[in-house]
Formats: C-alpha cells, structure tokens, sequence
C-alpha cells in the first residue's frame, strides 16, 4: 500500500513539474521556473503521501527528473532548504500517435 501512494506521489509530481514548466507558472527573467516545498508537500498530501517524504524524494529526483539548483535565499537553519530554481523537467516519454 505505501509503495502505491508512493507511486501515485511520483506520477502526480512528475506531472505537476511538467505542466508547470509547461505554463510557465512562477517564471523568473531566465525563463526557469521557481518550485516552492509547500507545493511539492500539497501534491504528495493529495495522494495521501508522507509531506516530510516527498520533499526527501524531490531533492533526490534532481539531476533525473529536474535540473536546476536550491535557492540559497530560501535557506532556512530548521527547514533546509524551501524553494529550489528548475532550469530543466523531463518530460517523460514521447508518446507516438
């Protein structure tokens, strides 16, 4: 069962990465876009995933599912870091029609 909350959690971050890269949500000059904790935490929470887990398994997704880099600005001394600059999101698949 927690393996498949943990597979709904992938698919719905993948997802919710691509169409914000898509859509140009939360764009800044460069044309990256800025991708906050709370909105990793809210897609796992809709799944019913572990919030604290899913910002542990986004940062381990960097250099597989995204590129970019964590915002030294958002650095916190309890929390880590909370927001991260996304330069690149695999978009998967190319589904042939």
């Amino acid at each position: 069962m927690a393996s498949d909350s943990r597979q709904q959690y992938l698919r719905q971050l993948r997802e919710f990465l691509r169409e914000k890269m898509r859509s140009g949500g939360s764009p800044v000059a460069s044309g990256d876009i800025i991708v906050r904790r709370h909105e990793v935490e809210e897609a796992a929470r809709s799944v019913g995933f572990d919030e604290e887990e899913a910002w542990g398994i986004f940062t381990r997704l960097k250099g597989h599912a995204w590129q970019g880099h964590y915002m030294a600005e958002s650095r916190s001394e309890v929390g880590g870091y909370t927001a991260a600059r996304l330069t690149w999101v695999d978009h998967g698949p190319r589904r042939v029609s």
